[in-house]
Formats: structure tokens, C-alpha cells, sequence
């Protein structure tokens, strides 16, 4: 109905003022519901609360005037030339949305060197993106350098263990009371140990397996029930490794728990076609970070796999470049430009695996 009136309005104000104008959306900003409060929409979160911050300007003003007499709105044509002044017509020609204007995205591990620069890679790309780590102090500092850089409205951090069923559920309802729900999922918070298998104690491999693969399987579990309940279609890009298609030695668990992921995530890209989800798995190589987000997983297991490999630590990062047929340094920024890619919709794709390594032929996909 609201819709229906506002689409006259446009009409008849174009006609009687006889000018041409670029009509605006004719959804609702502000909805009043009895019992419950004000609830205010808009195409960006800061659009959404401009418009309720005017709202709520609005009440107080009505409510003054209603305790001394009655109040009266502008006549419409009035109203209609405030809402299409020609030099804000003017900028809505200029405007172009970013490919993921509108969009919402939630990325754990967000604290770390790959998740960071996904988060970002997603704001820059127009997407409003709730950020999630175990790790509260990171996370406050990794959401405060986006929020100076790209506005507060564009992120939000919230606290979650990825391997506590309960705080998982949480996530999801909060993204959902931040931005309104969820389009595109990035499992990514993830640990790693190097031990020979013979050293591997029971407690290490579950630890990994906890985190690696049933973390993963939580959240793509509870996205799944939100993106199935919206029925809007939306994404799992899911962070896997190129340890799948090639494992080193003394890295048992960690590759056992990526294989196990690229195996959840192929039969999730089956049972949620339907739904207009696409699933597919990134496989990067070696991403260190740097000195504003370093890798919390080379910190832990890098002396190990340089040890593993015969060399010393400081010329760790210098091998894995060196050993790729690019000979280039993979970093969180490359894996951010893959799940853009597959966010927009470039290729219709779902269930594969795109390398990100500089080129390993052990790891090529066969």
C-alpha cells in the first residue's frame, strides 16, 4: 500500500510541476509497529540509521506539538521538491554501486592475516561485513583500522568460538540484528601444528580437527539454516588449503582436517543449489601477513616447518616463493580478490577449488 501510494505521488507531482526526475525506490525507511518500535531500512547500514536518527528528531518534534496544538506536514509538493531537488538528481546520475553494494558478509579468523584482508577486500568491494575471531583484542584492533579507513558502519566484530555450537548460533543471530541477515559466508578461523605422526598425541589431533574441520562444519551448518531461511540465494567461500592436493611431512593433522573441509564443502555446494547457494573452496599457500596483521598460524608453526624443511626460520618465507612456478609471495589480498570473484557472480560456478599459490604442480587440480 505504501508503495502503491508513493509510486501516485511521484506521478502526479511530475505531472503537475511538468519536470522530469529519476524516481527514487518506492520501499518504506521507517516502519512504526505497535508494542515493538522503530525500525529503519536503508541501502547501507549508515543510510538506515541517518534515517532513524531523522526519525526519531521527527517524534520529538510531533510530540511537542501535540502538547500545545496540532500538527501539520508540509503540502506535498513542497515535500516533493526537498526529496528531488535537481543537485541531489544530479548525484544520483553520477552514483555507481560497488559490485557488492547491499550486500553482508561474515568472516571468521578475521583477526589474522588471511581474514583481515578478506574483510577488507569485502568493504572495498561495497559489502557491510560482520568480523569474527576467538581472539577479542585483535579482533577490537583489526575492526578499529578498518573502521577508521572505511567508516564504522562498514564492519562490525563480534566475539565466537567456532568450535562451541552455542557461540556459533550466536554469531549468526547477531549478524542477523546488525545487518538484517547474511549473503555471502567465509569459514576461515583456523590453527595448524607441525608434528611427525609418530609424535602427534591424541589431545593435538583433536585440538586441530576441533577447530579445523568441525568449526568449519558449524558455521557452515548455521549459515546454511539462515541463507535457506532468507531464500535469497548468497555464498560459502570457504578458506581450504593447498595442503589437500599437496601434503608435506609433519603436517598430518592439519592437512587431514582441509581435506576434510574440501570434502564438506563439495557436499554442501550439492544440497544447496537448490537454494541459489553457491559453495566453493579457496586453496592458498603460505600466507604470512604483515607487520599490521601477522599470521598468528606461521607465528605458531613456522620454526617447526622450517625445521621440517632443512632451513632456518628467517629464510622460511623466501622457500615457499621460491618453490611456486611464479616464484611470487601469496598474500591475504590475493585471497581477498578470490572471494570477491566469486562473490559477484563473475562465472557460474559452485563446488571447485581455486588454487591460490603462484603455481604448484604437485597441487594442480586433477
Amino acid at each position: 500500500a505504501f508503495r502503491r501510494k508513493y509510486n501516485e505521488y511521484f506521478d502526479r507531482m511530475v505531472a503537475d510541476k511538468r519536470v522530469e526526475r529519476i524516481r527514487l525506490d518506492d520501499f518504506p525507511r521507517i516502519v512504526l509497529i505497535l508494542g515493538v518500535g522503530l525500525l529503519a531500512w536503508g541501502d547501507s547500514k549508515k543510510a538506515a540509521r541517518i534515517a532513524a536518527d531523522i526519525y526519531e528528531h521527527t517524534i520529538r518534534v510531533k510530540t511537542l506539538v501535540h502538547a500545545t496544538g496540532e500538527y501539520q506536514a508540509l503540502p506535498e509538493g513542497d515535500l516533493f521538491d526537498v526529496e528531488y531537488w535537481p543537485l541531489e538528481q544530479a548525484k544520483l546520475g553520477k552514483a555507481k554501486p560497488k559490485p557488492l553494494h547491499g550486500q553482508v558478509a561474515v568472516v571468521t579468523g578475521a583477526a589474522g592475516a588471511i581474514g583481515s584482508a578478506v574483510a577488507e577486500s569485502l568493504i572495498q568491494a561495497g559489502a557491510h561485513v560482520v568480523l569474527s575471531d576467538v581472539n577479542a583484542e585483535a579482533l577490537t584492533e583489526t575492526c578499529n583500522d578498518l573502521g577508521a579507513r572505511y567508516g564504522k558502519d562498514s564492519r562490525r566484530g563480534v566475539v565466537c568460538d567456532v568450535t562451541d555450537e552455542h557461540s556459533v548460533q550466536a554469531l549468526f543471530a547477531e549478524v542477523a540484528r546488525l545487518y538484517g541477515g547474511v549473503d555471502i559466508i567465509v569459514p576461515n578461523a583456523g590453527i595448524a601444528l607441525s608434528r611427525p605422526v609418530e609424535e602427534l598425541s591424541a589431545d593435538d589431533w583433536k585440538r586441530v580437527l576441533d577447530v579445523n574441520l568441525n568449526g568449519y562444519f558449524l558455521v557452515m551448518r548455521e549459515g546454511a539454516k539462515l541463507l535457506r531461511e532468507q531464500g535469497t540465494g548468497g555464498h560459502m567461500i570457504v578458506i581450504g588449503s593447498k595442503n589437500v592436493m599437496a601434503p608435506g611431512a609433519e603436517f598430518a593433522a592439519y592437512s587431514a582436517s582441509k581435506a576434510g573441509v574440501h570434502q564438506l564443502a563439495k557436499v554442501t555446494a550439492m544440497e544447496l543449489a537448490k537454494e541459489g547457494v553457491r559453495v566453493n573452496v579457496l586453496a592458498p599457500d603460505a600466507v604470512f601477513g604483515n607487520d599490521r596483521h601477522p599470521s598468528g598460524l606461521w607465528d605458531e608453526v613456522g620454526p617447526d616447518r622450517a625445521k621440517a624443511h632443512g632451513i632456518d626460520f628467517k629464510q622460511l618465507e623466501e622457500h615457499y616463493r621460491n618453490r611456486n612456478l611464479l616464484r611470487t609471495r601469496v598474500t591475504g589480498k590475493h585471497v581477498g580478490n578470490a572471494v570477491v570473484f566469486f562473490a559477484t557472480n563473475q562465472t557460474p560456478t559452485t563446488g571447485s577449488t581455486l588454487p591460490i599459490d603462484g603455481g604448484i604442480a604437485g597441487a594442480f587440480p586433477r
